[in-house]
């Protein structure tokens, strides 16, 4: 780690797997977001010598990119370039995919947009109701009522709403 890893910003919930980028083409290259090097990446840089290779890692640091990952063993030179970059260099033992799936879902969960709406947050037979009025109206007064018939209460006075998927609020 370069700095505190309090300190870098992380405000993309895509990464990339730079295969392309590793050959030479960064025509649509997003360098805000997260790299992974998994395990098709890491044979392409085990068939190139190492002066290529440092060469094409180089390019891609050189993008100021926020942090590479690593899911399988690393070249030497990647520390050497994390470091001249102030690139964050993580290693997962969790496979490509797994490793990208868990990733994915806890930046959309966490980088998602969001507001904060006055009202009262209900679970009726699974499914959520907002409960909205000006002060003073019954909600919460409702939402006790349907608590002590057996609903579930999520959420009193300041609701939170996440857009976590395209799908899913």
């Amino acid at each position: 780690m370069p700095k505190d890893p309090g300190e870098i910003l992380i405000d993309e919930n895509d990464v990339t797997r730079p295969g392309l980028q590793l050959m030479g083409f960064y025509e649509y290259f997003n360098p805000e977001r997260m790299q992974i090097i998994g395990k098709m990446e890491f044979a392409y840089l085990s068939t190139i010598d190492e002066e290529t290779r440092t060469q094409r890692l180089d390019m891609l640091m050189s993008r100021h990119i926020p942090t590479l990952i690593i899911a399988r063993p690393y070249f030497s030179e990647m520390l050497d370039l994390a470091q001249k970059y102030g690139i964050p260099l993580l290693r997962s033992k969790e496979s490509t995919s797994n490793f990208i799936a868990g990733l994915i879902a806890f930046l959309n969960l966490n980088l998602a947009p969001r507001i904060t709406r006055h009202g009262v947050l209900i679970e009726i037979y699974g499914e959520g109701v907002f409960i909205t009025g000006e002060s003073g109206v019954g909600k919460s007064e409702t939402a006790i009522e349907l608590v002590k018939r057996g609903h579930r209460l999520i959420a009193d006075d300041a609701v939170e709403i996440k857009r976590v998927s395209n799908k899913t609020l």
